[in-house]
C-alpha cells in the first residue's frame, strides 16, 4: 500500500478528528448551531495555522512510519498498526475537543486551550513511538520474505 495509500488517510482521519470532533463538540456541548460551528473551526483553523499544522504532525508521522514499515513487514500488520493508531488518535482527539468545550464552559480558559494544544506532544508522540515500535516488532516476526 504505501505511502500513497497512508498519507491520504491520515489526512482523511485527521480531517476527521479535528474538524468533526470539534463541530460535534460545538454543537452538542457549546449549543452552538452547526453553521456558527463550522465558521468557527475555520476561523480558529485559519488564524491558528501552526497549532494546525502541529495537530496534523501525529497523523504524517504515523503514515510515514507505516510506509517504512512495509518496506519489511507484511502489509496486514502494517496495516494493522496504522488502523490502531490512527484509531488511537482519533479518540484522544475527540476527546480533547469534548474537554476543550467543557472548560470553556467552566470558563476555565487555560485548560481549554491546552486540552486541545497538547495532543500532538502527549498524545501524538506516543503514539508515533508505538507505532515505530510495531513495525520493528512485525519486521522480526511478520516480515516479508527475502529472495
Amino acid at each position: 500500500m504505501g505511502l500513497k495509500v497512508y498519507l491520504p488517510l491520515a489526512v482523511v482521519a485527521f480531517v476527521g478528528a479535528t474538524t468533526g470532533a470539534d463541530l460535534y463538540a460545538r454543537t452538542s456541548i457549546a449549543g452552538e448551531t452547526l453553521s456558527v460551528a463550522l465558521r468557527e473551526h475555520l476561523h480558529w483553523a485559519r488564524v491558528e495555522f501552526a497549532g494546525t499544522v502541529l495537530l496534523l504532525a501525529p497523523f504524517i508521522a504515523v503514515a510515514l512510519v507505516c510506509s517504512w514499515a512495509e518496506k519489511n513487514a507484511r502489509s496486514r500488520s502494517v496495516a494493522l498498526i496504522f488502523a490502531v493508531a490512527i484509531l488511537t488518535l482519533l479518540y484522544f482527539y475527540f476527546q480533547g475537543h469534548q474537554g476543550q468545550q467543557h472548560a470553556m464552559l467552566e470558563q476555565r480558559w487555560t485548560a481549554a486551550a491546552l486540552s486541545v494544544g497538547l495532543l500532538p506532544f502527549f498524545i501524538g508522540v506516543p503514539v508515533v513511538f508505538a507505532s515505530w515500535g510495531a513495525g520493528e516488532f512485525a519486521a522480526m516476526f511478520d516480515g516479508r520474505m527475502s529472495d
